[in-house]
């Protein structure tokens, strides 16, 4: 980020921001930056469109439950399961270079399978422990 040419009127900006916050909520705030951007960018303003979401987690750290599972056991399981798949891959393409392979997308899918399967939707098991 570039170094603030004007702190004063970026302050009366945020205070602004602030004002209608408190005053006429997030959705009118929300509408105000919209029409801004929208307005610099037909006025020949380069604001590159960035795909980020504004996710903030809205259950603060000390409401959290602790993690249910244990996380150096299945770290260490992901890695066996990193390690197979690539010596797969690697097996594979000893025969034939035309099966390719992608490790970074098997990866996440494990990833993704472990957290659901261990965290999200363990099954009808009365509870932690099972």
């Amino acid at each position: 980020m570039k170094p603030d040419i004007d702190p004063q009127e970026t302050q009366e900006w945020l205070d602004a921001l602030d004002g209608v916050l408190e005053n006429e909520g997030i959705e009118r705030a929300h509408y105000l930056l919209e029409t801004l951007i929208d307005k610099a960018r037909r006025s020949g303003a380069y604001l590159p469109y960035s795909a980020k979401t504004a996710y903030l987690n809205t259950i603060p750290v000390t409401h959290q439950e602790r993690f249910p599972g244990d996380r150096s056991m299945e770290r260490r399981i992901r890695s066996f399961i990193r390690w197979n798949a690539m010596a797969m891959v690697v097996q594979a393409n000893r025969l034939s270079t035309e099966l390719g392979g992608h490790i970074a997308s098997f990866s996440s899918a494990a990833t993704l399978f472990d957290v659901g399967f261990n965290h999200f939707f363990p099954g009808a098991h009365p509870g932690p422990g099972w």
